[in-house]
């Protein structure tokens, strides 16, 4: 079992940021979401991606300080 690992990001650490979300993303296999890798809209498959997303786009601004979401 992979244990979250809660890392708050603020300003003075956004050189580490790329990297840190890069390896977090690649290491749950969901890299493709920074990537530009979507399935276009109309692939029977989008609709579970955009959901994916979503939950992405959630984790990524529940890292940051509201400085830099």
């Amino acid at each position: 079992m992979v244990e979250d690992k809660v890392i708050t990001l603020g300003p003075n650490k956004l050189p580490n940021l790329a990297q840190y979300i890069c390896t977090t993303l690649k290491g749950r296999k969901k890299l493709s979401h920074i990537e530009r890798n979507d399935p276009p809209r109309d692939d029977p498959k989008f609709e579970a991606w955009d959901d994916e997303d979503s939950l992405i786009m959630t984790w990524l601004w529940n890292c940051m300080t509201s400085e830099i979401s």
